[in-house]
């Protein structure tokens, strides 16, 4: 018996081929990752020019934790590394999350919210010092991560890729491998000491010399950055009464009156010096090849 023939309207329906609607930008995203950019950015702006943050008091957190070593990984600022971040966050918010970029996005806002979170940590038990920018900037990371785990596109079938089950152990492990990654970097960079550093500290404990400065201090944690790890070994004497191991009444014995200031022998000079400055005033020498940091 044959087959009856497909109608026309019956044969034009099988060649039809669904096709996914073009993906449109994620506004709530694109405004988080904007708002980041425009704080990590400020952040990574002052930290080259120098200057102080707006509604921040000269030498307070702020100042502090941009003066510290964890303020630049690799030469950059780390700021501006957040502002990187953020701008690849509003790229895929901007060509529209579809659900494989929705997974590269929350991967992305994981191990961003994780980094964050370590350097929250470091400010707040390392430098004891909190900036309201960079909680700011870690606050708007996890938002990110909120929002896409709120905005997740719908799964289908149990082996869906975007199920929980799959997700969050993907962004714990993204998360983890971030604040790993940035320990080590920070470990090594610029923590490490050269050998130039690490002698003239030793030099500097050896001839009776003094650096008096404040834990608060912006200037006198650069000046200790220059040292890198050998920054411990440096004669250093604590002014503030809150500080840690404080002797106001040798600060006061020495008419301190500024931070950081340093007493070498008979000369005495204010503000932060370079390697190759303190070296002349202690009389140190070493070959010259070594001398970096200054």
């Amino acid at each position: 018996m044959a087959k009856p023939t497909p109608s026309k309207s019956a044969r034009s329906q099988r060649r039809l081929v669904p096709v996914e609607s073009p993906a449109r930008p994620d506004w709530p995203i694109l405004l988080l990752a904007a708002a980041g950019v425009l704080v990590s950015g400020y952040l990574g702006v002052l930290k080259i020019g120098g200057g102080n943050a707006l509604f921040c008091e000269s030498g307070g957190g702020c100042d502090i934790v941009q003066a510290s070593r964890y303020a630049t990984i690799l030469y950059v600022p780390t700021a501006l590394w957040g502002t990187a971040f953020y701008v690849a966050m509003g790229v895929l918010a901007a060509l529209g999350l579809t659900a494989r970029r929705w997974l590269w996005a929350f991967l992305l806002a994981a191990a961003g919210a994780g980094f964050s979170i370590y350097l929250t940590a470091i400010s707040l038990f390392a430098i004891h010092a909190a900036c309201p920018y960079c909680l700011a900037s870690t606050g708007l990371a996890l938002a990110l991560v909120a929002a896409l785990a709120w905005r997740r596109p719908a799964t289908t079938g149990r082996r869906s890729p975007l199920r929980w089950s799959r997700v969050l152990p993907m962004g714990a492990v993204a998360a983890v491998i971030a604040m790993v990654g940035g320990a080590a970097i920070f470990a090594s960079y610029p923590g490490g000491a050269t050998g130039y550093q690490a002698e003239l500290a030793r030099h500097l404990a050896r001839s009776n010399a003094i650096m008096y400065g404040a834990y608060w201090c912006p200037h006198c944690q650069e000046q200790k950055a220059r040292f890198g790890a050998a920054a411990g070994e440096l004669p250093y004497v604590e002014c503030d009464p809150r500080g840690p191991r404080a002797r106001p009444d040798l600060c006061a014995i020495a008419g301190v009156r500024s931070y950081p200031t340093w007493v070498i022998g008979n000369q005495r000079r204010e503000g932060t010096l370079t390697l190759e400055e303190l070296a002349n005033l202690s009389g140190f020498t070493g070959p010259a090849s070594a001398r970096s940091g200054g």
